[in-house]
């Protein structure tokens, strides 16, 4: 059994394939938000590196949100054209659910992801992986509120960057733990590959959790508001 993973929600795009016994192999991109170059590339590279050709790999898996608007769009779209070139299966995976696996006897799990102006998408799991805050778009201080009724929590997630003056003092992960990856989406597929929570390419569908910001100022008027304001400067 082999399964693609492929992680693009975040600055660093990265794939991966497991297989039955559970080892993986990985690559990770280069520089910062190449995802659309690198990864077919770096695909091509896992398969001849385990000697195997696309259409052994068995499934699919793709992290399909929330993070980057872009990011999940690509690797959406990689997925999907695999998948229906190759006729597998797919394996759709939340990118906060991944970090489920980080949660032991020691720590219980907070992820963070940036979303500007004090927003983040969160989650925070218990010892046992259990939601004690399910993933979903939160301002950060909704997460915060929460984190405190538990000492024993641990940060991942670009937002522990980008407010790391509100998390002074927090137990917060290793630089190389902190951002998702392919190897965690593959994990997290092989329990859904168990139960049976498989999907065809066209069922591929993203988790924004929030508006693109132009969608979003379109929705609420402000984008009108903010044409008319621009008019009002050529004018004058």
């Amino acid at each position: 059994m082999f399964i693609l993973g492929i992680e693009t929600t975040g600055r660093v795009g990265s794939v991966a394939i497991i297989d039955e016994s559970g080892k993986i192999v990985n690559r990770v991109t280069t520089d910062s938000m190449s995802h659309l170059r690198e990864l077919v590339p770096m695909i091509k590279e896992l398969v001849d590196e385990l000697g195997i050709s696309l259409k052994g790999l068995d499934a699919i898996a793709v992290s399909v949100g929330p993070g980057s608007f872009t990011g999940i769009r690509i690797g959406l779209a990689t997925a999907r054209t695999l998948a229906q070139t190759l006729d597998k299966k797919c394996i759709s995976v939340n990118s906060l659910e991944i970090f489920r696996e980080k949660a032991d006897d020691e720590n219980k799990v907070a992820v963070i992801y940036n979303a500007r102006r004090g927003q983040v998408y969160g989650a925070i799991y218990g010892n046992v992986g259990n939601e004690l805050l399910a993933p979903g778009p939160y301002m950060l201080d909704e997460v915060l509120a929460v984190s405190k009724a538990y000492d024993d929590i641990k940060w991942y997630g670009d937002g522990v960057i980008a407010y790391a003056d509100r998390l002074v003092g927090m137990n917060i992960a290793e630089p190389e733990e902190i951002y998702q990856s392919a190897d965690m989406v593959c994990r997290c597929a092989c329990q859904k590959l168990k139960r049976g929570e498989i999907l065809d390419f066209a069922q591929l569908e993203p988790e924004y959790m929030r508006l693109p910001e132009a969608e979003q100022k379109l929705k609420d008027g402000r984008l009108a508001e903010e044409m008319a304001r621009k008019m009002e400067r050529y004018k004058n």
